[in-house]
């Protein structure tokens, strides 16, 4: 077989044997130490390294083994890495991959799972939130933009029945409908103004998440604006809803009056309470004269109240219920050695049914409307009907009065002081 012959022309098992040598020498340190103080140091280390490899039964020639002695000396075999440059860096990366793949996909993996849990966590609920706030600043354009519409159309119609309502009014209410109808018509037309600036600040609803930051200051302050505008033109509008009522109500009061004083006359059986509706009715008359509205207004419902009380009938029955109380007692605080004594009556329908009917208070002097009331009576009438329930817990005479239509009092089996309370 040819031997193999390296590129300096010399057999490659004479250079390994040297490198070889070389080798035994550095591990035998101790030993090249020892004889670098020898005069005739390279002759005795051939013969220690002779020694050496006869021992594991290798016969070396004193040509390697002299050749094996210089290389180690001119540190032939010693290996120097390479300077520093970017080859060898990239070298050594491509060599340590595996090292620094493992530590670089694990950093990877983190990096990537704290960006996915900041997008989880404050990047996906900031973009709802702002999502959700665009929705809403565009919802509220266009609520504004309809409520714009709805109040445009009420000024419109206001616009239109004002005139009309103030049309045929009798003469002593002339003026009076006027300075109502003039000042309506001042509100209703800065109602108007108010509106037409409020157009101005119109705003498409047209935001979108992108721009809503860059964007929202503006629009939130135009549409702040923008709402005091029709806040403001809404009230005018709404007192000017009044105004209307009020004019129309005027105009009518004239008929009111006459009508209900006409229905009290022919109701009313006593000549007593035709000459009140007569009274009450003239002076609404002359309120309406003077222009005075309130007062004509309240001598209207005033004459309403009047003709309820007569058209109404109905028994008058002290309450007889087990659990409930048929008469009281009170100490009057002006009377302090006295008592008042007071029966709880109801008032009962031609029907059976418990009615409600007006009740003035005598220790508060204001009037209830109230379906029981305790009605002051005779200390021997109280005393009887206490007595009346005592005896089997029925009361036999409840019915103590009677209201008849015609009448604006009911009339009374027994004579009461009068006087009531509506509480106990």
């Amino acid at each position: 077989m040819t031997e193999t012959v390296t590129p300096t022309g010399r057999p490659l098992g004479e250079v390994m044997l040297a490198m070889d040598v070389v080798d035994t020498l550095r591990h035998r340190q101790i030993l090249v130490e020892r004889e670098l103080h020898a005069d005739d140091r390279d002759k005795k280390l051939i013969e220690r390294l002779r020694e050496i490899y006869r021992s594991q039964g290798i016969e070396v020639d004193d040509r390697v083994l002299a050749e094996g002695v210089t290389a180690l000396e001119e540190e032939r075999f010693v290996y120097r890495p390479p300077a520093a440059s970017l080859q060898t860096g990239l070298a050594r990366m491509y060599v340590n991959r595996g090292h620094w793949m493992k530590r670089g996909g694990v950093a990877l993996g983190v990096l990537l799972a704290g960006w996915l849990g900041y997008q989880f966590v404050v990047v996906g609920p900031e973009q709802r939130r702002v999502q959700q706030q665009t929705e809403n600043l565009n919802a509220e354009i266009r609520e504004s933009g309809t409520e714009l519409g709805a109040l445009q159309l009420d000024i419109d119609r206001l616009d239109r029945a004002l005139p009309q309502a103030a049309r045929g009014s009798s003469p002593g209410l002339i003026h009076v409908v006027e300075t109502q109808r003039v000042a309506a018509d001042d509100l209703l037309s800065e109602a108007g103004g108010l509106l037409a600036s409020a157009r101005e600040l119109e705003q498409p609803a047209d935001l979108d998440a992108d721009d809503y930051k860059a964007r929202a200051a503006t629009v939130e302050s135009r549409l702040d604006r923008q709402r005091d505008l029709i806040a403001r033109a809404s009230r005018n509008v709404d007192n000017v809803e009044r105004a209307l009522v009020t004019i129309t109500s005027l105009k009518g009061l004239p008929a009111t009056l006459k009508a209900e004083r006409d229905a009290i006359l022919a109701e009313a059986r006593v000549e007593a309470v035709s000459e009140q509706a007569t009274r009450q009715y003239d002076g609404g008359i002359a309120a309406l004269q003077t222009g005075d509205a309130a007062a004509a207004a309240a001598a209207a419902r005033a004459l309403v109240a009047m003709r309820k009380r007569l058209q109404q009938e109905y028994d008058i029955l002290v309450v007889s219920r087990a659990d409930e109380h048929s008469g009281v007692w009170r100490i009057p605080e002006s009377n302090p050695g006295a008592r008042n004594y007071y029966l709880i009556v109801e008032a009962i329908a031609a029907d059976g049914k418990p009615m409600t009917v007006p009740v003035e208070n005598e220790e508060d002097s204001n009037l209830y409307r109230v379906n029981k009331w305790g009605l002051r009576v005779s200390e021997g009438l109280y005393q009887r009907i206490t007595a009346d329930k005592q005896d089997d817990g029925i009361i036999q005479e409840r019915r103590i009065g009677v209201k008849r239509r015609g009448y604006l009092s009911p009339e009374y089996n027994a004579a009461v002081p009068g006087g009531a309370i509506t509480s106990w």
